[in-house]
């Protein structure tokens, strides 16, 4: 059994998470003894915030690209290159911080006692709307990798960020959270959304009806957990050493728009007709964008989506669903 404590190793992918990077590092700085971020060509000042924090270890991520497999896989060996010694992975992205009460928990020793090749699962509740209420799943997610050298087996959209062997351990953790800060920017979510469909359109990831169901213009998010109140423990040790915990700054326009503009000028906007993602004002915001001078924004206006092919769109959409549920109790009646 190994019988030194390990070195706590969080790595993040970061591009433009000014927002709350502040927060993340200042909490992050408590319980990590390296923290290695892999800036991927920030234009809103991250790197300068990264370079304030001594426990930050700061590299580039120079690809153009959306590349989930690429960043985890820097991360991780660059974590592997410079921390030598027994070590925890905590694959954590900006927007997910600890709670404030979890060094304090039994679990955190259980954690620092377990063996190399051990995968460790949070619960991950979804601060929703404001910082005082959440939608907890239930759901437990492998953030953590007591590391022992295994090959991470990554893909480029919404991989596992860890590596996690078929023999490996398992380390299921319910009195830690980590506070998932996404849903407090309900309009930043719905941002992201809409970049992550144009995305697996590049990907070439799956087809454009699945997209619309995957990621739908309007979102119902209360079906995603129970609504709760978020306790104050949460939050209560980290405020007492003055960091702030409730502060949400919004945008009118964000960088996965921008990112979506990007995307726009170099394949054209008829490649993207099929996702949904048109009820937006694209031409605002490029408006926008351009008076802003940002690079590789179009030229040209970007139209609206007309009523009639909305409403050819939703009929076919309806009908696939229809299908894939009628499909669905086919297979479960014969197996």
């Amino acid at each position: 059994m190994t019988t030194e404590l390990p070195k706590i190793v969080v790595i993040t992918p970061v591009k433009n998470e000014v927002w709350i990077l502040d927060r993340f590092l200042s909490v992050t700085s408590q319980f990590a003894d390296y923290i290695i971020i892999a800036d991927q060509n920030s234009t809103d000042g991250s790197q300068a915030i990264c370079k304030k924090y001594p426990k930050v270890i700061l590299i580039e991520n120079k690809s153009e690209k959306f590349n989930e497999a690429e960043r985890q896989l820097l991360l991780i060996q660059t974590a592997r290159d410079l921390v030598q010694e027994h070590k925890i992975l905590l694959a954590l992205d900006a927007d997910e911080i600890l709670a404030a009460n979890a060094t304090k928990t039994a679990s955190w020793q259980k954690m620092l006692q377990a063996e190399p090749g051990t995968i460790v699962f949070f619960e991950k509740p979804d601060l929703f709307d404001t910082t005082h209420k959440c939608l907890r799943s239930g759901i437990l997610t492998p953030l953590g990798y007591v590391d022992d050298g295994a090959e991470h087996q990554a893909q480029k959209i919404h991989s596992v960020r860890v590596p996690t062997p078929e023999y490996a351990t398992r380390l299921h953790i319910h009195d830690i959270k980590i506070l998932h800060y996404a849903f407090v920017r309900l309009d930043a979510h719905a941002s992201k959304i809409r970049m992550y469909s144009v995305i697996e359109n590049i990907l070439k990831d799956s087809n454009a009806i699945s997209r619309r169901f995957r990621y739908p213009y309007k979102i119902n998010y209360l079906r995603i957990g129970k609504l709760e109140d978020s306790p104050h423990e949460w939050f209560d040790n980290w405020e007492d050493l003055g960091i702030d915990m409730h502060t949400i700054i919004k945008q009118k326009y964000y960088s996965y728009d921008f990112e979506v503009l990007h995307y726009f000028h170099k394949y054209g906007c008829r490649r993207f007709w099929m996702e949904d993602i048109w009820k937006y004002d694209w031409e605002s915001c490029r408006q926008y964008a351009k008076s802003q001078n940002i690079a590789n924004i179009p030229d040209y206006k970007i139209p609206k989506s007309s009523k009639i092919f909305d409403l050819l769109i939703s009929i076919i959409t309806n009908l696939y669903g229809n299908i894939r549920q009628l499909l669905n109790k086919l297979l479960i009646n014969v197996f």
